[in-house]
């Protein structure tokens, strides 16, 4: 939870002065927040990008071994769909990109594995009522050490897939001018592909009463949560409730001051329960619409809070970092949709958010699943730099888990650089490097992953597209030192 949740609400009023496998795949809901995205499309239009791609892929090294390593042939068909409404009283937001690999040399079996963010919200009364819902499959490691080779096909089997579900109805009234009222009752559920994993269901109601506009130096806000998660395995519930206060006031144009205290207590299943008061202060400073930077500490139950929340933008140039310091679970953060992203880093219109944003496969140093909360430090930055034919982008993430019973605690630190140019109408090429760091205790891994791609648009609708890569692990143990090659050709069409 970060520091202060008012300040981009600050901004914006200083600113603006406003399936197992197909089986159980969750069912899509109405869904959350795209009334809060500021995109381009109009009203009621529909924005549909349905495509099918085709790749066959060649790994020297199928298993990830140390001392002995395979070789294999992998055809991926892979059709998606990637649909976008927004309306008067309903929006969706639908991305979904089914995968059915089948290994040739049976180093693996063959399995569909499923990738869907989907999001919408409807408006039951006018003004009042309203619904939101969700429902994502992803893939994930099953330990916080877990790893896949290049592109996600190859290695040992230390993933699952991760499907989540959820619905959100809430009421919303507005007294006077003065303040508006919002009470709203979550229910959503965590499943996954591999039965032994611990499997839950979550509750939770919020109560919020802010700042209306008749406030225009001041924003407020209380609030106050309760939530409750049942897992399968666990004959109790892991139990968090807070009540927080926060205030930002405006100093001049360009400063304020936020303000936030409150009082938190959780009740949980493997870890010994606590409570405590929380408070924050910091600052923050708009100079011109393009530049925002938000920066405070405090206290929370668990310790130290700190918090920074930076972006800077020019007409080619968008840089963003951001700080916080959390007591989470791994169930949270899975509930954190990271694919498809409909937004690109300037806040325009991703029309086919499947085949334009496709999820990171490389992604390593997840939490270990199970039940217990752990404090999570996390920083993360990215820069994006945009010209007429290259777009540029570098980030970089450091993720310090730290556990209070016998899972170790680790560290990870990912940085990626994608240099992208259209050589002609119809040619593209990119290079991307990552770098990731994993620490824990009796296992340290550096891991590099270098690709050289492009694509050839063979016709309006049809593209021909090939990639090389190279990954090498260096581990402190023989079975985490590893390295592999492949080569992937893939045709893809739109309809």
């Amino acid at each position: 939870m970060p520091g202060c949740p008012l300040l981009d609400n600050f901004r914006e009023h200083i600113l603006m002065t406003s399936m197992l496998k197909l089986k159980k795949l969750p069912y899509l809901l109405s869904g959350v927040g795209l009334s809060t995205l500021s995109l381009v499309a109009s009203a009621g239009d529909w924005i549909i990008s349905p495509a099918v791609t085709l790749e066959q892929t060649y790994t020297d090294n199928a298993l990830l071994s140390n001392d002995d390593p395979e070789s294999e042939s992998v055809t991926v068909v892979s059709p998606s769909i990637s649909a976008y409404r927004e309306g008067a009283r309903a929006s969706l937001d639908f991305n979904y990109a089914p995968e059915y690999r089948y290994y040739w040399q049976d180093t693996e079996d063959d399995e569909l594995v499923n990738f869907l963010r989907a999001e919408g919200d409807v408006e039951l009364m006018e003004d009042h009522i309203f619904l939101d819902g969700w429902a994502t499959a992803d893939l994930t490691t099953i330990t916080s050490s877990g790893g896949t080779g290049i592109g996600g096909l190859s290695g040992l089997d230390e993933t699952t897939e991760v499907y989540t579900v959820g619905a959100s109805p809430y009421f919303r009234s507005r007294l006077g001018n003065v303040s508006l009222f919002e009470a709203r009752y979550t229910l959503d559920t965590v499943l996954y592909d591999d039965g032994d994993l611990d499997e839950s269901v979550g509750q939770r109601v919020d109560l919020v009463l802010g700042s209306g506009p008749a406030f225009t130096s001041q924003i407020w806000e209380i609030s106050a949560f309760a939530n409750q998660v049942d897992y399968d395995s666990q004959d109790e519930d892991n139990e968090v409730s807070q009540v927080r206060a926060e205030l930002a006031q405006q100093l001049t144009r360009q400063w304020a001051l936020a303000f936030a205290a409150g009082y938190e207590d959780y009740d949980l299943v493997l870890n010994e329960d606590f409570d405590g008061s929380l408070w924050s202060v910091g600052i923050i400073y708009t100079p011109n619409i393009r530049t925002r930077l938000a920066l405070g500490g405090g206290e929370r139950a668990f310790g130290d809070d700190y918090y920074l929340d930076f972006s800077h933008s020019s007409r080619r140039t968008v840089w963003t970092a951001n700080y916080s310091r959390d007591f989470t679970s791994a169930r949270d953060e899975l509930l954190r949709p990271t694919l498809f992203q409909r937004q690109d880093a300037f806040g325009n219109l991703i029309r086919d958010a499947v085949l334009e944003s496709p999820p990171d496969v490389d992604r390593e140093g997840g939490p270990a699943i199970n039940a217990e909360y752990y404090e999570l430090e996390s920083f993360s930055t990215s820069f994006t730099f945009v010209a007429s034919r290259t777009v540029f982008t570098l980030s970089a993430s450091r993720d310090d888990r730290t556990y209070e019973t016998a899972t170790p605690d680790t560290q990870d630190i990912y940085a990626v650089a994608r240099l992208s140019r259209d050589i002609s109408q119809k040619t593209n090429a990119y290079l991307r490097l990552s770098r990731s760091d994993h620490e824990e205790e009796g296992l340290d891994y550096d891991e590099w992953v270098v690709a050289l791609g492009g694509s050839y648009q063979l016709g309006p609708r049809t593209s021909l597209g090939a990639r090389l890569a190279r990954l090498d692990r260096e581990g402190e143990i023989d079975t985490e030192t590893y390295d592999e090659n492949s080569f992937s050709i893939y045709f893809t069409s739109t309809f």
